[in-house]
């Protein structure tokens, strides 16, 4: 078994650009959310949906939002962050609807990072990041900040 590497605060490069693999939106994973978290007729009624503004089954924002969760850590390098916390969310936009069979991939550009001031052993990253569908249309984006740490072997000198 391939052990992955680790992505410390050390690794991070300001303007990288990251990418996920493909992630397919489920009709029934729609449905299943939607009933939990959202029971819009739009989100849980194929017919409803169809007669909607939407035109089709779509996945609420919450959904949404769950997917880029999952996706913006499911680099295709298979890169793991030593992320230590998550430190917030800002302008967060639904761009277009999100459609049962839509398949989705998170682009991410590391926009800002710095030492944390409190937290001597660990950075602050910053990342602008986009869900495009298989057609390239950006049907969502948020900027994430996180605390990553700081590599140990490498704050000790160890080669």
């Amino acid at each position: 078994m391939n052990t992955p590497k680790l992505l410390y605060f050390e690794d991070i490069v300001l303007g990288e650009v990251l990418q996920s693999r493909w992630y397919c939106v489920e009709r029934d994973a729609i449905i299943d959310f939607a009933r939990a978290w959202d029971p819009q007729p739009f989100h849980i009624d194929d017919v409803a949906a169809r007669d909607s503004i939407f035109g089709g089954l779509t996945a609420c924002s919450a959904h949404i939002f769950a997917i880029f969760c999952i996706t913006s850590q499911r680099w295709q390098s298979g890169v793991v962050q030593q992320a230590v916390a998550g430190l917030g969310f800002d302008d967060m936009r639904m761009h277009q609807p999100v459609f049962a069979g839509d398949v989705l991939r998170c682009k991410t550009v590391i926009a800002a990072a710095r030492l944390s001031a409190s937290n001597p052993d660990s950075g602050i990253v910053s990342y602008d990041t986009r869900l495009e569908n298989q057609h390239g249309v950006v049907v969502f984006s948020i900027r994430a900040t996180s605390m990553l740490a700081c590599d140990p072997a490498r704050k000790a000198g160890m080669p």
